[in-house]
């Protein structure tokens, strides 16, 4: 099922930061690579309860000190 909610769902996984923009059983996903790109995920996990979710990683933020200070 697809996220349609705007903010996608945020999930913790392996210590980083991901939206959730989609799961699917995993028996209708032959191959994850064409459905991360339409869903212009980065990345897709397989679950215990045998669906993929598919997520677009969260850049953490980098601290950026002013020059002119």
């Amino acid at each position: 099922m697809r996220n349609s909610g705007i903010p996608f769902p945020i999930q913790k996984i392996n210590d980083n930061l991901y939206q959730v923009v989609a799961e699917y059983p995993t028996e209708r996903i032959p191959d994850v690579a064409p459905i991360k790109e339409w869903l212009n995920c980065d990345s897709a996990f397989r679950t215990k309860n045998a669906t993929y979710i598919f997520c677009r990683t969260i850049e953490e933020a980098e601290i950026v000190e002013d020059p002119s200070q």
